[in-house]
């Protein structure tokens, strides 16, 4: 069993590698053992389509040949016919006695041509009447037609002087058409070859195409998946940290800024930065709570002895009746001291009851603007107070007593800031909305000195200030109503553009 436990689970990077192998050798494998198949398949299919095809022209060339016999066999009998007219016998050069007109006064050649515009003679190209000595005696054409065509030559004798009548033909070159028909003959013969598969080098060829893109894309998966799994290691591995102690770790995914694993992380770090702040935020109220508590004690314990020892006092200076002017007068003057410092530790007391009895947040939408011009009221304020306000109302959800309270302690340490440097101790207030983030931003401009680096988180511990009198209480409690406002009070890095410190409230809007 704890062998079981001590060992580390298989990485998510080797996961995907030899999925990503396993899947890119799927293909190849399948090819080989479908690839024969689909061939044989292929050409079975092509051998049969080629038999039918075969049959198919081998009957259109015995039709061809028929029609060529049957072409033959009409144009003998076309010339018969006309060699048997008794028109075309009056033309024979051995009866007319080599006259060149014929009975009906015409000439022999125009005979020739009104036979050749006959319906009946169809085909007919070129009719020659030639001498027993073979020369010619009359003759007559008309063009050829268009097209792949060829002549075909017919004699038959005219009459029985030795006259001869030549006919020659127009017909379609079947010759050309019947070569090319048995060449395509040839072609399917030889794909009915190839009937139990395809060639070795198109199956080959074929795995070997298969098997280089499924490399191709197992490396480039492998790639991608060591690219990813480093990414999430990155985050795994501050988040390790953080669960650590370090607090201040932060992740840095390489790559494009805008991908889904670098918005993660962006997302990741901004979490814990809001841990981080919320870790803080609650140290500091936990102190805040044991302040309060110290607080409320002294506060106890300061105020009961306080109105004993004013009035022992006060009755060691009124019941003197001895007449030393010298003692009189050191009674007076020590009493008046004592006086002072009573009264010095009432308004500490006063300070103490106030931070142990902070009343708690009651938040409502509340308008701003409205809380901001309240200050306006306290006629030292108002002089010295530059309000900025945004084009469009904002409202927040807060407290407005204790909202107030803040910026009024705000508005008067800046007032005493830029009075201890000599000026007149002018504050600029201003404020606008941030919709993206669900907050207000309230900043509190001064003209004083500003605060350093080094003091900027000490500041809002209680008792400690950097002005000359002063409890250090206002910027503790001011931070604490801000952050159980839901919100955060802090002083930006950068001076105010008065030159002095820039303290900046956050809240919650509506």
């Amino acid at each position: 069993m704890k062998l079981d436990a001590e060992r580390r689970p298989v990485p998510l990077q080797l996961k995907l590698t030899v999925g990503l192998v396993l899947l890119a050798a799927l293909p190849v494998l399948a090819s080989v053992y479908f690839i024969g198949e689909l061939g044989r398949a292929a050409a079975n299919v092509n051998a049969g389509e080629a038999a039918e095809r075969v049959a198919i022209l081998e009957r259109a060339i015995q039709t061809n040949q028929k029609l060529v016999f049957e072409a033959k066999r009409l144009h003998g009998e076309i010339a018969n016919r006309l060699a048997s007219r008794r028109g075309m016998l009056a033309l024979d050069p051995a009866e007319m006695g080599g006259l060149l007109v014929d009975t009906f006064g015409l000439d022999a050649s125009l005979e020739l041509e009104a036979v050749l515009r006959q319906p009946a003679q169809a085909g007919l190209r070129r009719l020659e009447i030639l001498r027993s000595d073979g020369t010619l005696f009359a003759s007559a054409e008309r063009p050829p037609l268009d097209g792949e065509r060829v002549d075909t030559h017919v004699e038959v004798p005219l009459g029985t002087a030795g006259s001869q009548l030549h006919l020659t033909f127009d017909v379609f070159d079947a010759n050309k058409e019947i070569q090319a028909l048995k060449d395509t003959i040839d072609k399917m013969k030889l794909i009915m070859l190839y009937k139990t598969a395809l060639p070795d080098g198109y199956a080959n060829g074929f795995v070997v195409i298969i098997a280089i893109s499924s490399l191709a894309a197992a490396a480039l998966g492998v790639w991608a998946a060591r690219f990813a799994t480093r990414r999430i290691d990155a985050l795994v591995t501050t988040a390790r940290r953080v669960s650590e102690g370090h607090v201040d770790a932060r992740v840095e995914l390489p790559g494009s800024s805008r991908d889904e694993m670098a918005q993660l992380g962006s997302a990741f770090n901004a979490m814990l930065d809001n841990l981080d702040e919320t870790r803080r935020q609650i140290e500091y109220l936990q102190r805040m709570g044991v302040w309060q508590d110290v607080a409320r004690r002294l506060a106890h314990e300061i105020k009961n002895p306080l109105t004993p020892i004013q009035l022992a006092v006060q009755e060691c200076v009124t019941q003197y009746k001895g007449d030393d002017p010298r003692f009189k007068r050191l009674l007076a003057d020590t009493g008046e001291i004592v006086m002072e410092e009573i009264e010095a530790l009432r308004r500490l007391v006063d300070t103490f009851r106030t931070l142990g009895a902070l009343p708690k947040v009651e938040a409502a939408p509340i308008a701003l603007a409205e809380v901001i011009e309240d200050l306006r009221l306290d006629p030292a304020v108002a002089p010295r107070l530059t309000l900025v306000p945004p084009e469009v109302p904002v409202t927040v959800r807060a407290d407005k007593l204790l909202l107030k309270r803040v910026l009024a302690n705000l508005v008067e340490n800046g007032m005493q800031a830029g009075q201890e440097l000599g000026n007149d101790g002018g504050v600029t207030v201003g404020w606008s909305e941030d919709a993206r983030a669900e907050r207000v931003r309230i900043t509190v401009d001064d003209c004083g000195k500003g605060v350093d680096a080094a003091a900027r988180e000490k500041i809002f511990e209680p008792y400690v200030t950097t002005k000359s009198t002063g409890t250090g209480l206002g910027l503790a409690i001011a931070r604490k109503i801000a952050i159980e406002h839901g919100g955060e009070l802090a002083v930006a890095p950068d001076p105010a553009p008065t030159g002095g410190a820039r303290f900046v409230v956050s809240l919650p809007l509506r």
